[in-house]
């Protein structure tokens, strides 16, 4: 920004005494000329010059018109210092709004939205691989969950199957046992019928 301002004003200062040289170019003779000329056609009275007031006048008049011009200049000069003041103003208004918007946009650049918020994208990063990370442990610690009830639930199925086999196995049992004691106890009606009978 400095190295602009620093361009600017060098600018204007060329302009300016090109400006200056060309003016005082345009008009007669300079002052110191005119003033040597006066004292060269003087007369010599006694170590003193005299000097016609018509001279003088003619000097003081060119001195004043030459006072005059210069004021003027100034005045001119002072202007566009003024405009060139304001156009380096803006110009650095300009440069600061400008310098404002790429920050913006840098920094809308490197940040990420997510959710609602925003985020840099290291911070991003590093909260993507979090999520990943404990995604995965969860789905890790689920698997192994999953994988126990599995096993628990073979083995409560093994249980009642053999539980059920079991069963089966007393229910014949106790059928066999239930048809044999029922025949035994025919058998014995039987032989306390034959006794009741012959006796």
């Amino acid at each position: 920004m400095s190295k602009v301002v620093i361009r600017i004003a060098a600018t204007c200062l060329c302009c300016l005494s090109i400006n200056a040289y060309a003016v005082g170019s345009q008009h007669g003779p300079s002052l110191q000329s005119q003033f040597d000329a006066i004292i060269e056609k003087a007369n010599n009275y006694q170590d003193y010059k005299v000097v016609k007031t018509a001279s003088l006048r003619y000097l003081w008049q060119n001195a004043n018109d030459s006072l005059v011009r210069e004021r003027i200049r100034n005045a001119a000069s002072l202007k566009t210092i003024a405009k060139n003041q304001k156009s380096i103003d803006s110009l650095t208004q300009g440069l600061n709004k400008q310098e404002a918007s790429l920050l913006t946009s840098k920094s809308l650049n490197n940040s990420i939205g997510f959710l609602g918020l925003n985020f840099s994208k290291s911070g991003y990063n590093t909260l993507m691989w979090s999520l990943i990370l404990g995604l995965t442990a969860a789905l890790a610690y689920l698997s192994f969950l999953n994988g126990s009830f599995k096993r628990e639930a073979q083995y409560r199925i093994k249980l009642f199957d053999d539980l059920t086999e079991e069963f089966k196995h007393y229910r014949i049992k106790s059928n066999d046992k239930e048809k044999r004691l029922a025949r035994e106890l025919q058998t014995e009606r039987n032989k306390l019928e034959e006794m009741l009978a012959g006796n």
